[in-house]
């Protein structure tokens, strides 16, 4: 076996990293708490102090911590002072390990980003987008039964993704493809919640809206949707 054949092996440090990312983003810690010194939790997780020491700089380095000297390591309000790091744990994290506030605002960015898609697709849609999404839709209709629940969970997100591959916004797929994980394990608990005859039909309703070229009724559509979605897992 060659150098390039290895397995790459993850270092303390990055699991360290790993673990808090997953703690703060899953709400177990929360903006203004203070964490454990580093020599704390050195010997709390068995690793050495060094390890701690340079994982609390990446996390600062990320907006997920404050280091205060003399004061001590407080989890950042890291809405606020995050980056594009946070961003990219949180959609290597599965839904369901998410807090209630980074779910919002996950649900919020899809809003914005299929939001203008379906808009801009209403604007310029034609009898063969029209056909296609129909088609589609029913080839997920025929074939719900023997389908496994990630199966359709990536069909339906598929489905969305067609969107904003047809509304001609490149960027747009972008954005849903970068999602893509943490999107599935909504589209899981969303089949889950409300049924894949509901959710189906709720696809020939944007169908409909789509051929209409209504476009503020696709998005509020989309919208009342995330808002009783949110609802729902509130109250579970």
């Amino acid at each position: 076996m060659n150098g390039a054949d290895k397995p790459s092996r993850i270092s303390h440090k990055e699991l360290f990293v790993r673990k808090m990312t997953r703690d703060i983003l899953s709400g177990k810690l929360n903006p203004g708490d203070r964490l454990p010194s580093e020599r704390e939790l050195a010997a709390e997780l068995g690793i050495g102090k060094t390890v701690v020491h340079s994982g609390y700089e990446k996390l600062s380095n990320m907006g997920l911590v404050d280091i205060k000297p003399k004061s001590g390591v407080f989890v950042a309000d890291y809405m606020k002072t995050g980056n594009i790091e946070i961003l990219n744990a949180i959609v290597q994290l599965s839904g369901n390990e998410l807090s209630r506030e980074v779910t919002t605002g996950i649900l919020d960015l899809r809003l914005a980003v299929e939001g203008m898609a379906f808009r801009e697709l209403c604007l310029r849609r034609s009898e063969e987008d029209i056909a296609y999404l129909k088609r589609i839709t029913g080839e997920i209709r025929n074939t719900a039964d023997r389908a496994g629940e990630d199966e359709l969970a990536e069909r339906f997100f598929q489905w969305h993704r067609e969107i904003c591959i047809l509304s001609g916004k490149s960027i747009l797929t972008l954005f849903m493809n970068t999602a893509h994980d943490v999107s599935i394990a909504f589209w899981v608990n969303y089949l889950r919640m409300y049924g894949i005859t509901f959710a189906i039909d709720r696809l020939e309703r944007f169908i409909e809206l789509i051929e209409a070229r209504d476009g503020e009724g696709a998005y509020n559509l989309l919208a009342k949707g995330i808002d009783d979605y949110l609802a729902r897992l509130e109250n579970e």
